[in-house]
C-alpha cells in the first residue's frame, strides 16, 4: 500500500524538479520510527519501566518503540518481587523475538532473571558455599530443588540417607519423606545452556560434619536426643554428627542390652569423652555424668562390714554379687562356702540373695572383694530368720513346702556341717593365691569384668581369718 502510494506520489510530482534535494515528509516519518538495530531475540535489555497494568508492563528500552512485558511471561515471576516493582525502576529483560515492520517488541523479565541466577550459581560452584533449598519434587533419578527462579536437581547418588545398593522402592519412601524440607547443598555443576544445575547435599553434609567436628571440645557436657540404639550403643545427635555412647559407657551397672533401657528419640545427656578429626569419630559418656558408686561405697561400706547381696553370674572362679545397683563384688570360689569347693555353682546359682563380708575395697580401681565363708554362721541364722519373716504368706497351696522353711532348714543343715567340720582357720591369702595359681592354668582370659585371676586376688593381702572368727565367737 504505500508502495502505490509513494507511485501515485511521484506522477503528480513534477518532472522538472530534484528529489535528491527535498525528500518528501513521508519519508521522514519512515526514518523517524524505523529501528536501524533491531534488538535480536535473547538479547538481554536495560530498560526503565513507564507504566504497570494488571496484564502487562511497558518499558522504555532506548529502542524507537517501547518495549511490553506481557501477562504470559509475569505469571512466571513472584508476586513478591512484582509487588516491589514501581514506575520509574530499571529491570533487566530478554527479547522474546525480533520484531518486524510494526511488531511489538516482546520481551521477558522471568528469562532475564532466570539468567541472573545462572550467573548466581556460576559464582556458587567456584566458590565453597552452601546453601539450603526447599525439595519441591522428585522423580526417578533424584530429587527437584528450588533454587530462586529456577529448579535444581539432586541425583539419589548424592543424597545422604539413599546409600549404595538400597532398593528403588526405598529409594522413593526416602526421598516422599523429604518433600517440603529444607536440604543443605553444595552446587557442583552448571550449564546456562544445557539447562543443567546440580547439587549435591552428601558433599554438603561433609563439609557441614568437618566444620562440626573442629566445634567440638573434649568435655563438653550435651543434650540431645538419641538417633539410633545398636547392641553396642546408642547414637546420639550432635547437631549435624553422630557420636556413640558405647554400651560401657551408659551406666557404672553392666548394660548387655541397649535397648532395654533406651529408644530412638529419648533425650539423653552426653559429655565428649573424645573427638577423632581423622575417622571422624565422636566418643560420649553417660556414665560419667551419673553418681559414681565407687564413690558412695567408701563412704557407705567399710571392710569388714556383713552386707546383703545379689548373685548376677557364677564363674568357675567365682560368683559376682551386686550389693547395689551398679557396684559389684567378687567371691573368690575359695570364699564361697564354708567348706571348701572347686565348683561355685554347687553352692550357689544366679538371683540368689546372700549375706557376704566386705573384704577389701579399691574405688581406684574399682575393686571390691567379698566373702560368704567369713560370716560367721550365727549372723547366718539371724539372717536367714529375717528372710522368713519377708517371704512371710509365701506359702503355696497344693501341699508343695513353704520356702521359708526350706531357709531354716538349709541353716540348719549349714550348722551341722560346720559342727562336724570346723571353718579352716588356717587358711590364708597364701593358699588363696596358689588355688588362684592352679586356675589361673585353666582359665587364661579376664572374666566378664577384665578382671584376672590376679586381679581378682590383689585387694586380699594383710587378712587374719583366725582374728575375724574371734570376733565371730565373741559375738
Amino acid at each position: 500500500m504505500e508502495n502505490e502510494n509513494l507511485e501515485h506520489q511521484q506522477e503528480d510530482q513534477p518532472q522538472e524538479k530534484d528529489s535528491s534535494v527535498e525528500q518528501p515528509s513521508w519519508f521522514q516519518d519512515f526514518v523517524d520510527h524505523y529501528d536501524v538495530d533491531k534488538p535480536q531475540q535473547g538479547e538481554t535489555l536495560k530498560g526503565t519501566i513507564l507504566d504497570i497494568q494488571e496484564n502487562s508492563i511497558l518499558l522504555d528500552v532506548g529502542f524507537k518503540r517501547d518495549a511490553i512485558i506481557p501477562g504470559q511471561d509475569l505469571e512466571k515471576v513472584s508476586q513478591e518481587l512484582l509487588q516491589g516493582l514501581a514506575v520509574g525502576d530499571e529491570v533487566f529483560v530478554n527479547v522474546l523475538r525480533t520484531p518486524m515492520g510494526d511488531d511489538d517488541l516482546l520481551v521477558s523479565l522471568s528469562k532475564a532473571l532466570a539468567h541472573k541466577t545462572w550467573i548466581k550459581a556460576e559464582e556458587l560452584v567456584q566458590g565453597d558455599e552452601l546453601i539450603e533449598l526447599e525439595v519441591v519434587d522428585q522423580n526417578r533419578g533424584g530429587l527437584l530443588v528450588a533454587y530462586e527462579n529456577l529448579k535444581g536437581f539432586i541425583p539419589n547418588s548424592h543424597i545422604p540417607s539413599i546409600r549404595r545398593g538400597t532398593s528403588t522402592q526405598k529409594a522413593g519412601e526416602i526421598k516422599a519423606k523429604l518433600m517440603g524440607k529444607f536440604l543443605a547443598v553444595k552446587a557442583i555443576e552448571v550449564n546456562q545452556k544445557e539447562s543443567r544445575l546440580v547439587f549435591s547435599a552428601r558433599i554438603a553434609q561433609k563439609d557441614q560434619r568437618k566444620k562440626r567436628l573442629q566445634e567440638i571440645e573434649v568435655g563438653t557436657v550435651i543434650k540431645s536426643r538419641i538417633v539410633n540404639v545398636v547392641d553396642f550403643g546408642v547414637f546420639v545427635d550432635l547437631e549435624g554428627v553422630d557420636g556413640l555412647v558405647h554400651k560401657s559407657e551408659l551406666a557404672w551397672d553392666r548394660v548387655n542390652n541397649p535397648s532395654k533401657l533406651f529408644k530412638t528419640g529419648d533425650e539423653i545427656e552426653v559429655k565428649v569423652v573424645g573427638v577423632d578429626l581423622e575417622k571422624e569419630r565422636v566418643s560420649l559418656s553417660h556414665k560419667a555424668l551419673l553418681p559414681n558408686p565407687w564413690h558412695e561405697l567408701v563412704e557407705k561400706f567399710s571392710e569388714g562390714d556383713l552386707v546383703e547381696g545379689k548373685v548376677i553370674s557364677v564363674l568357675d572362679f567365682g560368683a559376682f554379687v551386686e550389693l547395689q545397683e551398679g557396684l559389684q563384688g567378687l567371691v573368690h570360689v575359695s570364699e564361697v562356702g564354708y567348706e571348701n569347693t572347686e565348683d561355685p555353682k554347687s553352692v550357689v546359682q544366679k538371683g540368689d540373695q546372700v549375706l557376704v563380708r566386705i573384704m577389701s575395697i579399691d574405688p581406684r580401681r574399682e575393686r571390691v572383694s567379698l566373702s560368704m565363708r567369713r560370716v560367721p554362721v550365727s549372723e547366718q541364722m539371724n539372717w536367714m530368720m529375717n528372710l522368713e519373716d519377708v517371704q512371710e504368706g509365701l506359702l503355696v497351696d497344693g501341699g508343695e513346702v513353704d520356702p521359708a522353711a526350706e531357709i531354716v532348714e538349709e541353716g540348719e543343715e549349714v550348722q551341722a556341717a560346720v559342727d562336724q567340720k570346723p571353718v579352716d582357720e588356717s587358711v590364708d591369702n597364701e593358699q588363696v593365691l596358689d588355688k588362684t595359681d592352679e586356675k589361673e592354668s585353666e582359665i587364661s582370659e579376664p572374666d566378664q569384668d577384665g578382671l584376672s585371676i590376679e586381679e581378682i586376688s590383689e585387694g586380699e593381702e594383710n587378712e587374719d581369718p583366725s582374728s575375724e572368727d574371734e570376733e565371730s565367737k565373741e559375738k
